[in-house]
């Protein structure tokens, strides 16, 4: 029996359970809670008893999953097919690495990032000028992920200097960034890790025409700098070593902000600042590391995301973020993990089952979900599991904030219960209940555990690739259409069809 095949086993066995009547269990109470790193999980309003959770362990430990986690951390070959490491956790922690002249060169980096990072918030820093805009130009991973912890950690900015990001094409999104700068002090950040990246690149030579329109030639080299995993190319484009910083081939885009492609994060927040969310992902590290599976945060949260999925064929997760802070962590996990488990085939290029690869990850904040989408989740026909994300120290004493996690709170009752429907209108009325969700509770909106709350998931993923025998670490399904859009542009439109030609035509392309 394949992992997949035995969480659709488990599945058919819980099939007539009622999730309500197993909140009243002390012991699957227990097991369905959990803590670590600043952070709390609640699993209990899921549709799976005791017994069969227990099963779902015994298939975690039948893979491997200490052993396999082990390899992740150690630098072992978990990119099967494009034959690397996945290096991210040796970002956070370099001594991780077997090998040390690896684990030396991502300390080399950090110190140069650091350096950089204290000699931007130095008056002066630009040919006697202050930085007060940081434009971080990048997509995928080189955006999302900075953009997402710079917005999360608005209390933590560095005073006087502003950082905003540039990822679409759209000329309106450089001049939005732009807007109301002075040349004189803004500081324009390359994020690539091929240094190849179209949208990247041609925003970066746009934002180099502004700044000579302005300044000159000579006011580049000082007010650009560059993170990439190709050094030779951030060259050729026209930057300095010294403001190049390089980060390794095995660090991922979309798990690379704790390389040197958060650069914006360490010169917007501060090396300190940038030094807690490291920390914070460490704890997590440290726990997924050394914890047992039956108390493993990460790996508990893999095993129902996995059950819901695979096991009940659920195709969508809603992520509610209870802080307008957090509003860009479900675009953010939606790169994270569709990128991630978005796959068709196994890792020897067999078919996968049916719904044995990660789900539709979608949402966005709490409040505003609960008068849109809620109704969907509450009465339509498809059940989409919710996660829940809370802050405990949230300005308790604030009548709005006290609503705010009385709503998130308000709303997993509703879930799981539902109501009978009353009166002439009790079929419109009636809530079926009995759909699942999970809720995880931040002590606080810190730099430590909103580290810990990224690791966790990138984790799970790892851990849910596992039961579904995919590759979580490579992309090949964004590179078709970078490949016909290049096509298009050199007026090759042999191949393409009819409504294809048609299109370009309409567009003013051909």
């Amino acid at each position: 029996m394949t992992p997949e095949t035995g969480v659709k086993a488990i599945a058919r066995t819980q099939s007539d359970v009622q999730m309500a009547d197993l909140l009243d269990d002390d012991v699957r109470d227990d097991a369905l809670q959990f803590e670590a790193a600043g952070l709390y999980l609640d699993l209990r309003r899921q549709k799976i008893d005791l017994s069969g959770w227990r099963v779902l362990l015994d298939q975690a430990e039948r893979l491997k999953v200490s052993e396999k986690i082990a390899q992740l951390f150690a630098g072992e070959i978990v990119n099967g097919t494009e034959q690397r490491p996945a290096l991210h956790p040796a970002c956070r922690n370099p001594a991780l690495l077997g090998d040390a002249l690896a684990g030396a060169a991502l300390v080399e980096t950090r110190k140069k990032t650091r350096a950089f990072a204290d000699l931007v918030g130095r008056p002066g820093v630009l040919n006697g000028h202050p930085v007060r805009r940081i434009v971080n130009i990048g997509i995928g991973g080189s955006d999302l992920g900075p953009r997402f912890v710079y917005d999360a950690l608005k209390a933590y900015r560095r005073e006087g200097i502003e950082t905003r990001f540039v990822s679409n094409l759209d000329p309106a999104d450089l001049d939005d960034a732009l807007e109301g700068a002075d040349a004189e002090t803004t500081l324009i950040l390359v994020i690539s890790k091929s240094f190849t990246t179209q949208e990247t690149l041609m925003n970066a030579r746009a934002a180099r025409r502004w700044i000579v329109e302005r300044l000159g030639e000579a006011g580049v080299a000082p007010r650009f700098a560059a993170a990439t995993a190709c050094p030779d190319k951030a060259r050729e484009f026209g930057l300095e070593d010294a403001r190049i910083f390089p980060f390794p081939d095995g660090v991922g885009g979309r798990y690379s902000l704790w390389s040197a492609a958060g650069l914006a994060l360490e010169a917007g927040l501060g090396a300190d600042v940038f030094d807690r969310l490291l920390a914070g992902a460490r704890a997590m590290d440290e726990h997924v590391t050394t914890t047992p599976l039956a108390r493993n945060m990460p790996v508990a949260k893999a095993l129902v995301d996995v059950f819901n999925r695979a096991g009940r064929g659920l195709p969508s997760r809603c992520v509610a973020a209870y802080s307008s802070r957090l509003e860009r962590l479900a675009s953010y996990l939606q790169q994270l993990e569709m990128e991630s488990l978005g796959k068709s085939v196994n890792n020897e290029g067999g078919p996968l089952g049916e719904s044995h690869c990660g789900p539709l990850v979608w949402g966005g904040r709490g409040s505003d979900l609960q008068h849109s989408v809620f109704q969907w989740l509450h009465q339509g026909l498809d059940e989409a599991p919710v996660d829940f994300i809370a802050i405990a120290d949230h300005g308790r004493e604030d009548e709005r904030v006290r609503a705010l996690n009385a709503n998130l709170a308000a709303q997993g009752a509703a879930l799981t219960h539902g109501r009978t429907g009353e009166g002439e209108l009790a079929a419109h009325t009636r809530i079926v209940g009995g759909r699942a969700s999970a809720t995880f509770v931040m002590e606080t909106l810190s730099p430590e555990t909103l580290g810990a709350l990224l690791a966790l998931h990138e984790h799970k993923v790892f851990v849910e690739a596992l039961f579904y025998g995919l590759n979580p670490f490579d992309q090949w399904g964004v590179e078709l259409g970078k490949s016909l859009a290049r096509s298009i542009l050199s007026g090759d439109m042999a191949g393409f069809d009819a409504p294809a030609r048609e299109l370009t035509h309409r567009l003013g392309l051909d």
